[in-house]
């Protein structure tokens, strides 16, 4: 086994280490005000309105994670000496580990706040007590699953090969593919970079009309 394929087996931990952290982080976007409340600094939390921006909390997470897969194992199979394809599959491996435990770490602060230590405040209402996942709104978990789009971007993005028939026996189809998961992402990330500009703007406008 080549020496930089033996060496990808041991630093494969750091990119699943950095994915998990960053999704942990993420998913504190609203069910993170249990841990700061926790820490007395729940009033400061809330102050930061936090829980309006889920979707682009998610996208970050899921966009950092796959970053740091990427450029990691892209920089990996540069250095490899041998078929990069094996690096390719623990990329995709170690991507997913962080966006699941991004993914599972938010739906459970959401049940935990929502369900259980507010229950009072939140089941009263039908989005969260009619929900698939009692205190968490079917339209969260649809944020959630959305971030898992991300793996299909990291599919789409360049990656070294070593064999020229492969890179040719992908055709034109595997391109176009290609370019179209690219450009789903950016209709993405544009369109929620253009509802938290919409929340922040409304939210400027609001604090200006109570201090007139």
């Amino acid at each position: 086994m080549p020496a930089d394929l033996t060496a990808a087996e041991h630093l494969k931990a750091k990119p699943v280490a950095a994915g998990v952290v960053t999704g942990l982080i993420a998913s504190l976007c609203c069910g993170g005000s249990l841990i700061f409340a926790s820490l007395g600094l729940g009033v400061f939390y809330s102050g930061l309105g936090l829980w309006r921006y889920i979707p682009q909390a998610l996208a970050a997470g899921a966009i950092s994670i796959v970053g740091i897969n990427y450029l990691f194992y892209h920089h990996l199979a540069k250095r490899a000496s041998g078929n990069p394809v094996a690096l390719r599959e623990k990329m995709f491996i170690s991507a997913a580990i962080g966006l699941v435990v991004m993914a599972g770490n938010f739906i459970f602060l959401e049940w935990l706040n929502h369900a259980v230590v507010n229950a009072e405040r939140f089941l009263v209402r039908p989005e969260y007590s009619q929900a698939l996942i009692k205190g968490v709104p079917n339209a969260t978990l649809l944020y959630v699953g959305a971030t898992f789009f991300a793996l299909a971007l990291l599919w789409a993005l360049p990656f070294p090969r070593r064999d020229s028939s492969s890179a040719r026996g992908g055709g034109r189809m595997t391109q176009a593919v290609r370019l179209a998961v690219l450009g789903a992402a950016t209709v993405l990330v544009v369109g929620v970079l253009v509802d938290a500009s919409s929340k922040i703007a409304g939210t400027v406008s609001s604090q200006h009309g109570r201090a007139h």
